[in-house]
């Protein structure tokens, strides 16, 4: 047993504002897509870095770095994108030969959309351009003149270019390339050399596969060029007639049959040869090692390669970068994030470290040179890109990853040999508050679900242990939490579950914590087509109920914690950690852990407990039955929360983001905890009427990385005292 107790929490020492190792911390789920699907997503011109991504709202943002004065620019939001729950509409920029930049973006079958710069430079205004044809994975290929082929995916599947001769003002009549038909379709990577040779790779989708509720397998490699001369070519060299079909691709352009085995995440580029390189992911199943990072190059008479390393996940990532002096350089997605499901339709799981990988043979042999991604505990990394025409300082960005498809809580990095680009960024202290618990929840969620959630969780605002226990719950939906009287729906939460756009709702409790009558009321709102009532005949039968539902939603885990079932503010600073860790929360009954409580920990097979709170919240006879305990108890609510805080930051929660509610009643707090897991920021409680010691105290220490201190609660309950003495802390030289 470890035990984590009460010292002298020290004081503050002074901070700046916070430096930071990422240039954005609102990227949407997918704010880049990989190298395979859209491209590029960051370039260089005249010294300065142009980094595109999806942000709030899934719009495209454009941040830009300076390299000469080492200086940030942005990022600034340069158009609107309507998708909603879509990550297809991420941007892909184009620098014209006037040295604006362009971004095509926003298009899942429909039109893609385009922004361009009004002026060359990083404080450019930007204006809307006319839309272009329907399609998906804008890929923006310059040619050697400077000229545009816009490469994408159209509306009936197939892959064409249209192309601009005039700085991307207007654009010709599409060609097909890629010809799909009722049982394929296709995914493509088409990049254009120095030399002025244009390489393709290609996998295709089973439709009939598809169409039986197996959604994503890719099969086969194949790739196609095309030279100086006009003439489309395939792997071997033999020409090919436009659009290249399934039956020619098979004959001409295959490189791998893949058997029984799926392909995924291809690349190609060209090295200083002008040799096709390409790098590819092949595998089943999940799990570690079911998948393997693998390059093949095209020498003088056939295709060598070899493999690189392994990873869990098919939908995990990878850059290739051929270098000038002949070297290799790959940077994948590695390791193993417990991935869950088969390769047929299972995002969750993907993600992990980002590594760099060598090879000086031609890619025969391939040595690992390290970790390009931070080392944080229980944070995913995902999507490494390269900066086209990126300077050393400068050279690959990326994004850390959840599960998540409705948060806008993820960073965005730029890594250069040096390390980490890092950046000054103050700190902001909004505070998400109503006239009321219900609609201080309300507030939290628009908070949380900017642009809405597919799932929301009801829990009555008269008492907690329900919404305690679905802190897990909310994290494995990615939905909030909203409060409710018990006989009643008010007319402002039917608005914002509306607002969500959520078509399932958790009723947390029986009847007599939320009656029929508000579940009737849930069933007629527009869009809602399930609620479904967790409870049980008591708090700690509904807290098994919880984290029976939730464990359909997540990974294999062993850890949960646990936390009285009697009081609430241990249990509510807990939220934020379990969630983010998809961890269920196990309720104790004093010294005595009921049997529901015991029916979590041997369902999940339960190695590892938190126990949140000192013995008279728990008892010992509970820590003797937990497995694996480790205490985290302070002299009080406010030390407990300030220690967990601590204790977090080494279990998948950052510093970068704090949420402070009042320690004195539980709603508030209860709505922050879903909040406080997507955006992995610890959850401390204050006392109005007392000291702020604690809470004052880890923020002092943190104040270095602190960028956003989210007040959850009016000034009377968080009074503005308390902000004043923070911001004082976070502004210190």
């Amino acid at each position: 047993m470890i035990t984590v107790l009460a010292a002298a929490l020290l004081g503050a020492s002074p901070a700046s504002a916070a430096v930071v190792g990422y240039f954005a911390r609102d990227g949407a789920q997918e704010a880049i897509l990989s190298e395979m699907a859209i491209h590029p997503a960051a370039l260089r011109a005249d010294g300065v870095t142009y980094l595109g991504y999806q942000g709030p709202g899934f719009d495209p943002y454009v941040a830009a770095y300076d390299g000469g004065s080492a200086t940030w620019h942005g990022p600034r939001r340069i158009g609107t994108n309507p998708l909603r729950l879509d990550a297809h509409g991420a941007p892909s920029l184009y620098l014209d030969p006037a040295g604006r930049v362009h971004v095509f973006f926003g298009s899942h079958w429909t039109p893609m959309l385009h922004a361009r710069q009004l002026r060359s430079g990083p404080d450019s205004a930007w204006e809307s351009a006319a839309s272009l044809p329907a399609g998906t994975y804008p890929q923006a290929v310059r040619m050697p003149d400077g000229d545009l082929e816009l490469y994408y995916r159209d509306s009936s599947g197939n892959w064409a270019f249209t192309a601009s001769a005039d700085g991307a003002a207007t654009f010709g009549v599409p060609v097909r390339v890629l010809a799909a038909d009722s049982s394929t379709g296709w995914y493509a990577d088409f990049r254009m050399a120095e030399n002025g040779t244009l390489h393709a790779v290609f996998t295709w989708l089973d439709l009939d596969l598809q169409s039986a509720g197996r959604e994503f397998v890719r099969r086969n490699l194949y790739y196609a060029s095309r030279g100086t001369d006009g003439v489309w070519r395939g792997a071997s060299g033999s020409a090919l007639s436009l659009p290249i079909t399934r039956a020619q691709a098979d004959t001409r352009c295959l490189l791998v049959d893949s058997g029984a085995r799926f392909v995924n995440e291809m690349s190609v580029k060209a090295d200083r040869d002008g040799a096709p390189c390409v790098i590819y992911l092949l595998g089943s199943g999940s799990g570690p090692g079911a998948y393997e990072w693998r390059f093949l190059r095209r020498g003088d008479a056939s295709w060598r390669g070899g493999a690189i390393t392994t990873t869990d996940h098919y939908f995990d990532a990878a850059a290739l970068d051929p270098q000038p002096d002949g070297t290799l350089e790959a940077f994948v997605v590695t390791g193993d994030s417990d991935a869950r499901g088969s390769v047929d339709g299972d995002y969750r799981g993907r993600g992990g470290r980002i590594e760099r990988w060598t090879s000086a043979d031609d890619g025969g042999t391939w040595t690992r040179a390290g970790r390009v991604s931070p080392v944080e505990s229980g944070v995913l990394y995902s999507d490494p890109v390269l900066v086209s025409g990126g300077s050393s300082a400068a050279r690959l960005m990326f994004t850390d990853w959840t599960d998540d498809e409705s948060a806008a809580f993820h960073r965005l990095f730029l890594w250069g040999d040096d390390g980490l680009v890092a950046r000054d960024t103050p700190a902001v202290t909004p505070r998400l508050a109503g006239p009321d618990r219900r609609a201080t929840a309300i507030q939290v969620s628009r908070t949380s679900f900017p642009e809405g959630s597919r799932a929301v969780i009801v829990a009555t605002d008269s008492d907690f242990p329900d919404a305690l226990a679905g802190a897990q719950l909310a994290a494995a939906v990615n939905g909030p939490v909203l409060l409710t009287p018990t006989d009643a729906l008010p007319a402002a939460v039917s608005a914002e579950i509306t607002r969500l756009g959520a078509r399932t709702v958790f009723v947390l409790g029986g009847e007599r914590a939320i009656t029929a009558r508000v579940a009737t009321a849930l069933r007629a709102l527009p869009g809602v087509t399930s609620v479904e009532r967790l409870g049980g005949a008591d708090r700690y039968a509904t807290a098994l109920a919880i984290a029976r539902r939730a464990r359909d939603r997540t990974r294999t885990i062993t850890t949960a914690v646990v936390v009285s079932g009697r009081a609430w503010p241990d249990a509510v600073a807990a939220g934020a950690l379990a969630g983010a860790n998809d961890w269920p929360i196990v309720l104790a009954d004093g010294d005595r852990l009921p049997a529901a409580s015991a029916t979590v920990l041997a369902e999940y097979g339960i190695a590892e407990t938190i126990i949140v709170g000192q013995t008279e919240a728990v008892g010992p006879s509970v820590e003797r039955a937990a497995p694996s305990p480790t205490r985290i108890g302070g002299a009080n609510r406010y030390e407990t929360a300030a220690l967990l805080a601590e204790y977090a930051l080494d279990r998948g929660l950052l510093p970068g983001r704090v949420l402070v509610a009042t320690g004195r009643d539980f709603p508030d707090a209860l709505a922050a905890g879903p909040l406080g897991a997507r955006a992995r920021a610890p959850v401390l409680l204050l006392d109005p009427a007392g000291a702020s010691g604690p809470a004052l105290a880890y923020i002092g220490r943190h104040a270095g990385q602190i960028t956003d201190l989210w007040l959850v609660g009016e000034d009377d309950v968080l009074p503005a005292s308390f902000e004043d003495a923070a911001m004082r802390l976070l502004e210190k030289d």
